[in-house]
């Protein structure tokens, strides 16, 4: 009997083992291009990787691996402790994600971005990057979807960055500037190049804010028209545009309510006063003030 005991207990102290050396990759895309560069050593697609393939990897360039809509998200990449460069651009990744944290990445010094202006090749609109006290370069020139960074917090510690972030187009009928919005700890020192952000330097279409929530970034280019308004019960709007989101913020930036895209918003239970509603589309977000009675 204490021998059956000792190689059960052996069995399950092993298991816990190998499946301690196991990184998930849940994406069978995601883990079909680790195998194409050579890094999942099983070349086997079966949701996930050792550990120790992936824990030594400095630099991921997905850039000229995925085509549209082979990944679907890079669940895993925390595995990649040791990372320093990484490159998403122009690789068609992300399709149904529409947050990217990379904030487990501490090491990473380096990302790459990049899209093709107007073509939509990613859903991507926010990327997290709020520990990363080595990062020193983002580019994500012509990404179309991409609206919002955040480094808030993890900022204090870069004093070295250069941004390439935004989109300018000027073949469209009318022209047409998509500027992201970068969220750090003070907005005032880093639009004024003061403090830990004296040697940031910006390339392409930036917005510094506090509170990125509440920011517009496409306006120009989302048309929105919501009614009733003021009201007492529920909203409406119209738009050409193929909305994602719908969320109600209060004047503080507080999210307060969230919705996905139906035909009435109820807002009944909120008290009176003054809110904005961020309306999430494929081509970029507007902001509009609505007045609950």
């Amino acid at each position: 009997m204490i021998v059956k005991l000792t190689i059960k207990l052996l069995f399950i102290l092993c298991s816990l083992g190998v499946s301690a050396q196991t990184t998930s990759i849940p994406d069978q895309g995601f883990e079909q291009a680790l195998i194409d560069l050579g890094i999942d050593s099983d070349q086997t697609i079966n949701g996930q990787v050792l550990t120790s393939d992936v824990a030594s990897v400095t630099s991921l360039d997905l850039s000229s691996i995925a085509g549209m809509g082979n990944i679907s998200n890079i669940d895993g990449i925390e595995g990649f402790v040791s990372l320093k460069t990484l490159n998403l651009s122009d690789a068609g990744l992300f399709y149904y994600n529409t947050l990217l944290d990379l904030s487990s990445l501490t090491n990473l010094e380096e990302f790459y971005f990049g899209g093709q202006g107007d073509m939509i090749t990613n859903s991507v609109s926010e990327v997290i990057l709020n520990n990363n006290p080595n990062l020193n370069l983002i580019s994500a020139i012509d990404n179309y979807p991409l609206n919002k960074v955040s480094l808030k917090g993890g900022d204090v510690n870069i004093t070295d960055l250069d941004l390439y972030l935004g989109y300018y187009d000027n073949y469209s009928a009318d022209d047409y500037t998509h500027y992201v919005c970068v969220e750090v700890t003070s907005s005032s020192q880093a639009n004024n190049q003061q403090g830990n952000y004296s040697n940031w330097q910006v390339n392409g279409y930036v917005n510094y804010s506090e509170n990125c929530n509440l920011k517009t970034f496409s306006s120009n280019k989302v048309d929105v028209q919501l009614f009733p308004n003021p009201t007492a019960q529920q909203f409406q709007f119209k738009t050409k545009e193929k909305v994602k989101g719908i969320k109600v913020y209060s004047l503080s930036g507080k999210e307060v309510l969230k919705f996905q895209n139906q035909n009435a918003y109820d807002v009944s239970q909120l008290p009176a006063g003054i809110y904005f509603v961020k309306i999430e589309t494929l081509i970029g977000t507007r902001i509009q003030k609505l007045i609950k009675n």
